[in-house]
């Protein structure tokens, strides 16, 4: 009996082995169908969302080239066209002369329109900050080396040296404003004339 007990008990682990197994296949198939579909519907929306910012890419370029055909000449070509005239008339009005060989030869037009009115709206001249015009002597012709100079005469009854000073036009101011608190001209001894 105990042989036949065991011959059974073998059967049962068998079929115990058998059914797990294939129950485990099963499960492990059916989580594959389960992932491939959602992969699949992820997919179906990945391309339908590069298909719509290919459309809206398309149509943004689109209207960007209609409206920017004029923008993206460079100032230099366009030195005697109307609009560059119109941008400069407007920079004049705030802040006085500039000169054309001071603006990068790489410049769009429509950078330079963008740059005079944020510093128009700043109202602070920011062109030589974009450009890089550090020297002083770049900024003579400007409203803010005029009302500098205007200040240092009120108080000193005399212009400043332009034939001495150097360094940027930031330095120039400070020296001033000190010499004005201080009462003394403070430019010879900064710039050793």
């Amino acid at each position: 009996m105990t042989k036949r007990k065991w011959k059974y008990c073998g059967i049962i682990v068998f079929i115990v082995l058998i059914t797990t197994s294939g129950w485990l296949w099963y499960s492990h198939s059916r989580q594959e169908v389960r992932l491939s579909g959602e992969a699949a519907e992820r997919k179906e929306l990945e391309e339908s969302l590069r298909a719509k910012d290919k459309q809206i890419d398309f149509y943004f370029r689109k209207v960007n080239e209609l409206i920017q055909t004029s923008e993206n000449q460079l100032v230099w070509d366009v030195l005697e066209s109307d609009e560059y005239k119109a941008v400069l008339a407007k920079y004049i009005k705030h802040y006085g002369i500039i000169d054309e060989y001071d603006i990068p030869k790489t410049e769009t037009l429509g950078g330079f329109r963008y740059k005079v009115d944020e510093s128009i709206t700043e109202d602070y001249d920011l062109l030589p900050e974009y450009y890089g015009w550090t020297n002083v002597l770049m900024s003579l012709q400007t409203k803010d080396f005029e009302v500098t100079d205007a200040l240092f005469r009120e108080n000193f009854n005399d212009a400043i040296p332009t034939e001495e000073i150097y360094g940027t036009m930031e330095e120039l101011i400070d020296i001033v404003n000190i010499s004005v608190k201080e009462g003394r001209d403070l430019l010879p001894e900064y710039y050793r004339y």
